[in-house]
């Protein structure tokens, strides 16, 4: 398949020099200047809208599912866009059932969306991302941003992963952001640094994967093929800052812009994009 970008990559400032890139930013949070806030979360938004745009994924005869979907707003955005969404998660339970995964969002997903979407092109229900309750060769796109390191233990990951690929038709596309080591410090392996970000009071804890551990506890369990080679390289701009990833480190009140890479006890991490297809069609 020829792709028109890199998708298979870790995040980089440098993402957001390109004015593609930059128009389907302000297409899916148009309130905001992407320049002004510069950060992980809506590189991940526009990564999955460029792919289904760049695979013809975008239209009506398109049924995609979201793992671990929170009430993120890229959902109500693709509603507007494809024949069908289910955004699925365990909504009301768990380290984010008080923000984004509120129990509300079953009964009123419209009190969480900012903008009017088409409301019967978006299902959601209580789901587990480990566990996913539904038929072989469901959806044409399946999809999970930052979420999946959330899941629990390497192998909760690869039995998510594993779903991923079950329910996806032959054919199909899975994309799956999550967080990826770029700079590892030995002394970590010693702290329990290597795959855990460091704690903040009541806040979640995440795995964070080495390249390695990418392959081997997603991309093989998924039972999908990768359709790039993994770009690791980041610019030279993205290590100006390094962000810690315990807020409580941040300088003032304000959130700090660019959030691109995050320190974790001595190493550092970023979004890692992985986009994939389902042998057959």
């Amino acid at each position: 398949m020829t792709l028109r970008r890199q998708y298979v990559k870790v995040c980089d400032i440098a993402d957001f020099d390109d004015p593609e890139f930059l128009a389907m930013v302000q297409s899916i949070l148009p309130e905001r200047d992407p320049l002004a806030h510069i950060e992980r979360k809506v590189w991940e938004f526009a990564m999955l809208a460029l792919f289904m745009k760049d695979v013809g994924r975008l239209g009506q005869d398109t049924e995609a599912l979201s793992v671990g979907a929170g009430d993120e707003r890229i959902v109500f955005w693709l509603a507007n866009r494809v024949g069908r969404v289910v955004a699925s998660d365990i909504y009301g339970e768990g380290e984010f059932s008080g923000n984004e995964a509120q129990a509300s969002m079953l009964e009123d997903p419209a009190a969480h969306s900012p903008f009017p979407y088409r409301e019967d092109h978006l299902e959601v229900v209580w789901m587990d991302g480990r566990d996913l309750r539904f038929s072989d060769d469901s959806f044409d796109v399946v999809f999970t941003l930052s979420s999946i390191e959330h899941f629990g233990s390497g192998r909760d990951v690869a039995r998510s992963a594993a779903e991923i690929g079950r329910v996806l038709k032959p054919g199909g596309y899975a994309v799956v952001v999550t967080e990826c080591l770029v700079r590892f410090h030995p002394f970590d392996a010693l702290t329990r640094g290597l795959r855990r970000v460091l704690r903040a009071p009541g806040g979640p804890l995440a795995e964070l994967f080495a390249p390695r551990e990418l392959v081997r506890q997603i991309v093989r369990p998924s039972g999908l093929t990768l359709l790039q080679p993994l770009e690791l390289e980041l610019s030279a701009r993205a290590w100006e800052r390094v962000t810690p990833a315990d807020p409580r480190k941040w300088p003032g009140s304000e959130t700090p812009y660019p959030m691109i890479l995050m320190g974790a006890a001595r190493s550092v991490f970023t979004s890692v994009c992985l986009v994939m297809q389902k042998p057959g069609a």
